[in-house]
């Protein structure tokens, strides 16, 4: 969700599929832009925020994954299976941040 950040609506923004500004889930009271804040003279918004900045980084797989393991008891050679869980969790919990936007 989208707290202490300003959003976009997007308007005819080209980068607004992936800015997190314009895709984030709305939550509580929301300040917007009052126009998109895109300027087409140098194709580029000082605003831009990338959605790739919420893939999960192997740092935080690996936290989490280590926490899986430590909940199932430390078994052996369950590494993968660990990391896989983590790493979709992490993915999932980044999926319903986003808003899906229906064109």
């Amino acid at each position: 969700m989208l707290y202490d950040q300003c959003a976009c609506e997007g308007g005819e923004c080209p980068q607004r599929e992936r800015c997190l500004r314009y895709r984030g889930e709305r939550g509580g009271r929301q300040d917007y832009f009052g126009s998109p804040p895109f300027d087409r003279s140098s194709g580029e918004c000082e605003h831009f925020v990338d959605i790739a900045t919420l893939d999960p980084t192997d740092a935080q797989i690996r936290r989490d994954a280590y926490d899986l393991w430590l909940s199932a008891g430390r078994p052996e050679g369950r590494a993968d299976e660990h990391w896989r869980a983590a790493e979709s969790a992490l993915k999932a919990a980044r999926a319903r941040a986003l808003r899906v936007i229906r064109e």
